[in-house]
Formats: structure tokens, sequence, C-alpha cells
């Protein structure tokens, strides 16, 4: 039986209630890579339990900026976040935990590896052209948005399993980063100007998050090789073996 992968959608809120929003190129991923994609709403927390259960592994997707107060700050003006976002990211926080805590893959991207860092006690740079001093460009001021940069992988460590490369170019969207690295994380990869583009677990769990896109550049093969190695570890043959 293939995994069934969680994927956190994007709220937004619309005519004074919210929507969920989750992009197709995440579906298509997963599914590329061998398992079942499934949309995750936001929850009560009483139903995480059961979802966990039900669930082989979860993708925190992109989205906007987490509120500054999660993780004790006071909110720069670039940031971009709501009461939406708010209750997107007390949901993604709660499920990230109870899954770690069941030893079940986590893999968050772009947002989703900011959220890691925040969950687990971590802060963030709040906008990196006007609090990191670099030429480096890590998103466009239009859409697509992604601007192209390389990253330079740690030898050893989870994500260089996967990847089996030191270095690779990548598709970027965004603006905050991770700075104080969170409880039991370590940073795994790093941009030429030195803003962090990956972290993972230091106890063995298959915990990661990674600054970039993946999902959009399923045309290169370090992507495809990101997602195939995490779907298979959220197979049961990927737990046990």
């Amino acid at each position: 039986m293939r995994p069934i992968i969680g994927i956190s959608c994007n709220i937004r809120a619309r005519d004074e209630e919210f929507v969920h929003e989750l992009q197709d190129r995440y579906v298509q991923a997963i599914k590329l890579a061998g398992g079942i994609a499934v949309a995750l709403p936001r929850l009560d927390p009483e139903e995480i339990p059961d979802l966990v259960q039900f669930l082989d592994g979860i993708v925190i997707s992109g989205g906007r900026d987490i509120p500054p107060d999660f993780y004790g700050a006071e909110p720069h003006p670039a940031t971009d976040t709501d009461e939406a976002m708010r209750e997107r990211v007390k949901f993604e926080v709660a499920l990230v935990k109870a899954m770690a805590e069941a030893n079940k893959p986590v893999l968050g991207i772009c947002h989703g590896c900011q959220l890691l860092n925040v969950a687990f006690g971590g802060t963030l740079v709040q906008d990196i052209p006007s609090q990191w001093a670099s030429p480096l460009v890590h998103r466009l001021p239009d859409r697509p948005w992604f601007a192209e940069h390389e990253v330079e992988i740690l030898s050893g460590s989870l994500l260089w399993e996967w990847l089996q490369t030191p270095k690779i170019t990548v598709k970027s969207a965004h603006h905050q980063a991770v700075a104080k690295v969170g409880n039991g994380l370590k940073v795994v990869a790093w941009a030429p100007d030195g803003v962090i583009e990956a972290i993972e677990a230091t106890d063995g769990k298959l915990v990661l998050g990674v600054q970039w896109h993946p999902e959009a550049q399923l045309e290169a093969g370090h992507a495809r090789r990101l997602f195939t190695a995490f779907v298979q570890a959220c197979s049961q043959e990927g737990k046990t073996g």
C-alpha cells in the first residue's frame, strides 16, 4: 500500500470566513514519488491524535509569515501575517510535535521550514533584505517570485544522504529565514550569503525543513530525489528497514 502523506493547506480570510488553499504541485510531487497526498485543513487539537495514526508522514507547505509572537518577537513592518495565519500555525505546530513524537516523517518547505524551527523553540529573521547584508536575491519582486541560487549541503546529514550531492541550484521565494535554531535541530544547508537553507533533527528522527521550493522544480534530479526519499521513508518498508 502506498504511504498516505498529509499536506498542510494555506489559510486565508475571505468574505468573513477562512478558505483553505493548496497548490497542485505539492500533490503531484508526492504522487510522482509514489505516495498518496491528502490535503490537511486546520483541525481542532483533539483531532490531531487520530490524524497522526492515519497518516504515514506530513508535508508543511509554503505560505505567508508566522506571527512573530510565536517566537517572542515584535513584528517587522515587512512581516505579512494575520489571524488566518495564526490559526494555521497553531494547528501546524501541534501536528508537527505530535508527528515527531510518533516518529513519523515530517518535511517542511519554505514556510514549513520556518514552522519547524519555531515549533521547537527557534526564531526567525523577519526580513532578509533589510536585516541581512547580502546582494543575493531570495525572492523576486513579482510573479513567479522564484529566484535561483546555489545551496551548499552538509556532508553526512540526512539531506545529503537523500540528495547525494554537496551543492544544488534551487528555486527560492522567501524573505524570512531561520535565525536561532530550534531545540533538537541543526543546520544542514546554507545559501552563498550564509542564510540558513535547511534544518533537520539531531536525534535521528526524520524531521527535515528546506527553505527552497523543490515542488516547483521537479525537472531537477535533486528535487525528485528529495520527494522520493521522503515518501520511501513514510512507507512501512522505510520505517521498518
